[in-house]
């Protein structure tokens, strides 16, 4: 197993870090072999956390052979444990299940936090109004003025980690590490677009309720006597049917 810890350089607003509580979050991704949680393995797992609004740490832990899963996993669960809250890019979706399903295959207690703040489920379904093509994470990096230098892809660094295991080449080693440290780095950074999609009220989600299911809700609040701090314009129909 091979860890890396860094800290390096990092340009945030203070005001932004103090709004979202950003120092309390642990930002994290991971590399797999595969797309299957039950048959493929985790081979990377990058944590970040800031340490000021001028510096960031980002930690990673590399499995050298396919028998360090376990192991990687033991000490990246030891670390996340100090963390309330955690913050990924479609995690919920991929990372977040991926890595609990192979802590319960090794029967690791999970210290994962409860809180998860998904940045792509917060910008997703207003990407277009605010003018991107695509809302994958390198579309959304380049929007907000992020030129990375790592130039793979998950699915290359899939073929990449065969590669490296063959090969035991450090070049290999050293571009999947690039990848998924970048894949962290950036993530306090969109920070900012979330405060833009917070704070711009003409902004519209995509799927949002109608009018008349807005007023019907509101009627049905005052009817019962409930005030709810929320902007029910934003409720997504999904939401709506819950």
């Amino acid at each position: 197993m091979y860890i890396n810890e860094t800290i390096n350089e990092i340009n945030m607003d203070k005001a932004l870090i103090e709004k979202y509580n950003m120092k309390e979050i642990c930002y994290f991704d991971i590399e797999t072999t595969g797309f299957d949680k039950d048959q493929d393995e985790i081979i990377l797992i990058s944590m970040g956390y800031l340490i000021s609004e001028k510096k960031i740490c980002i930690k990673q832990y590399f499995s050298e052979s396919k028998k360090e899963e376990k192991e990687i996993l033991k000490e990246f669960n030891r670390d996340v444990k100090a963390f309330s809250k955690c913050c990924s890019y479609n995690g919920i979706a991929f990372d977040e299940p991926f890595i609990l399903n192979r802590m319960n295959k090794y029967k690791l207690e999970c210290g994962f936090p409860i809180k998860h703040i998904d940045l792509y489920r917060i910008i997703r379904p207003y990407y277009k109004e605010m003018g991107l093509h695509r809302c994958n994470l390198k579309t959304v990096e380049k929007f907000i003025g992020i030129n990375r230098k790592d130039q793979i892809d998950g699915g290359e660094s899939i073929e990449l980690y065969k590669r490296y295991l063959e090969l035991k080449d450090e070049e290999v080693k050293n571009t999947i590490l690039l990848h998924n440290y970048e894949d962290v780095l950036d993530l306090p950074y969109i920070f900012k677009l979330v405060n833009k999609i917070d704070l711009d009220e003409n902004l519209i989600r995509e799927n949002r309720i109608s009018i008349k299911q807005i007023k019907y809700i509101r009627y049905l609040l005052s009817t019962k006597g409930i005030n709810v701090d929320t902007n029910l314009e934003r409720m997504s129909k999904k939401m709506h049917i819950r």
